[in-house]
């Protein structure tokens, strides 16, 4: 009899959540407590435009560009939203690797960030190495107080140019199906969705990979 109430409390519990937030925050927070990942993502890329406007390389007055070093990172791992895989080790790995962070600073204040690596993408989401024209971008940061200065496309484009130097004309990135923000920024750069994933980890031991459908 005790066994039943509890199921039925258990149920009660979980529809509840159902209908204070959704189906879909609900899976993922009984799946988190079974120590499941389930990560939907788009492959998205990119192309290098014919021409660059000058003026999304060009930064307001009062900001600089810097390629960040181990000082940066350091800071950069305290940042609000830096959550895992961008924690202090696996930027200082980054760094090890050979990725650039190209950064922002607004009176000797970080404010905003990308990376870019050469050679592969270094994703568990999906791991694959890139060809001799090609570049992997992640991790664009920008600090709420300043994202009404257009920094996030400055930084894009000012990585385009600098990699176009490196014979570098196609990009590649990562995007959560969940972070709608991030695709309406890249949608404005005329990214396209290569394919739609599915990355699934359990207890961290094992993990799998699937492509749901191409564009």
């Amino acid at each position: 009899m005790s066994a039943s109430r509890s199921l039925a409390t258990r149920v009660r519990q979980a529809w509840g959540r159902v209908r204070n937030q959704s189906l879909r925050v609900t899976l993922r927070y009984y799946l988190r407590r079974m120590e499941i990942r389930v990560i939907p993502f788009y492959y998205v890329k990119e192309l290098l435009p014919r021409d660059i406007p000058r003026d999304l390389t060009a930064l307001p007055e009062g900001f600089d560009f810097e390629v960040f070093g181990e000082r940066e990172i350091a800071i950069i791992t305290g940042f609000p939203e830096q959550d895992a895989p961008f924690i202090g080790a696996h930027l200082r790995e980054s760094l090890k690797h050979g990725h650039t962070c190209l950064g922002v600073k607004r009176q000797g204040e970080i404010v905003a960030f990308t990376w870019f690596a050469l050679d592969a993408t270094h994703s568990k989401l999906h791991p694959v190495a890139m060809q001799p024209n090609e570049a992997y971008l992640y991790n664009m940061y920008v600090l709420p107080e300043v994202r009404g200065h257009n920094l996030a496309p400055i930084l894009r484009f000012k990585s385009y140019e600098i990699l176009r130097t490196m014979g570098r004309d196609t990009f590649y990135s990562i995007t959560l199906t969940s972070n709608q923000a991030s695709w309406r920024f890249k949608q404005k750069l005329n990214a396209q969705r290569v394919f739609l994933g599915l990355y699934v980890d359990f207890l961290g031991r094992f993990d799998g990979r699937w492509i749901l459908r191409r564009f």
